[in-house]
């Protein structure tokens, strides 16, 4: 099941950096193409690594193998600031097709058969996490709160889980972004985003009958 699964998450990956607009001027420095920065960036969590193309080297010289570029169909891996500045070009949004392309490969699989509840539905949590703070950086989007007259500015996330008490692995789903879009002091909030995300997703994820959570 793991490694059909792994196939297909590549293989969605490659069909988003595929459909992806690139703006980058035309150059022959440009090695590497926004398909080979997202499979680099997913290998980062797979394998749990903070720095791939290490990792890669390291197994290369110590098992003469390559699980990076076998694994995800990678021809040559980008540097860590490399694979940064490619999927800092993509949209969050790009990535819906692949949260829910994986979910139905997982049921094809009988993967989702141990968090089915309630009339075999699922449980679906929305909650907001923090991603980034600093009290220097910040951007025109970022959220922040003052306290003793420090500032903290953050970016959040609302993200959505598929959970059952007792099972210890959740299933990610599409998130939705927590962020001040126009740049003024009026917050976007969670609230808010909940109700963007029920507007973009309700119908996605209406065949896994789920039942939301929230606090």
């Amino acid at each position: 099941m793991g490694r059909g699964i792994i196939s297909e998450l590549t293989t969605s990956l490659e069909e988003v950096g595929a459909k992806h607009t690139d703006t980058r001027k035309e150059s022959p420095n440009l090695r590497f193409s926004t398909v080979e920065g997202l499979k680099s960036a997913f290998s980062v969590f797979y394998f749990q690594h903070p720095s791939i193309l290490q990792f890669n080297t390291a197994m290369k010289q110590d098992w003469k193998r390559q699980n990076v570029k076998n694994f995800f169909r990678i021809t040559e891996i980008p540097s860590d600031n490399e694979i940064r500045t490619l999927i800092d070009r993509v949209e969050p949004q790009e990535m819906s097709d692949v949260f829910g392309g994986m979910l139905k490969e997982l049921d094809r699989w009988g993967g989702l058969e141990q968090f089915r509840v309630l009339d075999d539905g699922v449980l679906l949590a929305l909650d907001g996490t923090w991603y980034h703070s600093s009290k220097k950086i910040h951007c025109k989007h970022c959220l922040h709160k003052t306290k003793d007259g420090i500032t903290t500015y953050y970016h959040t996330i609302l993200a959505g889980t598929i959970v059952k008490p007792g099972v210890s692995v959740v299933l990610p789903v599409m998130g939705e972004m927590i962020t001040n879009e126009d740049g003024t002091e009026k917050q976007d909030c969670e609230q808010n985003a909940a109700k963007r995300w029920l507007a973009a997703h309700a119908e996605e994820y209406r065949w896994l009958k789920p039942t939301l959570l929230g606090d």
